[in-house]
């Protein structure tokens, strides 16, 4: 799948579901942290290797604030639920929560999700 249909399919899934823009954000700055960890490593000590790894440590406290978001995020569509359990499943240590016990938040919030999204179709094919 070319990434311009990817890209498309998500910004459409956005509009129904938020959690999209908390994945794509969480992508951003992955890519952002992993991007300033280049430059550190390339650099040998001196006043380039503190200002780069100032930076390297700015990016990795804003994934740190921003990986909390997204296990504590909850989708509204099954859609939304498949994306977030595939995203989180092929995450690296590194881009997770530094809480050990980070997977019992993201799990709790994904049920009862679920429920909400399961809830929400009874209730529409009640009206039916």
């Amino acid at each position: 799948m070319s990434s311009q249909k990817i890209s498309t399919e998500s910004a459409a899934a956005a509009d129904r579901d938020l959690i999209f823009v908390v994945i794509e954000r969480h992508r951003e700055l992955s890519a952002r942290y992993d991007a300033a960890l280049s430059v550190s490593a390339k650099l040998d000590g001196g006043a380039g290797f503190d200002a780069a790894d100032e930076i390297s440590t700015q990016r990795n406290d804003a994934l740190a604030e921003h990986a909390n978001v997204l296990i504590r995020s909850a989708p509204t569509t099954i859609a939304g639920v498949i994306a977030l359990t595939r995203y989180v499943g092929r995450l690296r240590e590194w881009e997770l929560p530094d809480d050990d016990a980070w997977y019992r938040i993201f799990l709790e919030v994904l049920a009862d999700a679920i429920d909400r999204i399961a809830m929400a179709q009874r209730l529409g094919r009640d009206r039916d």
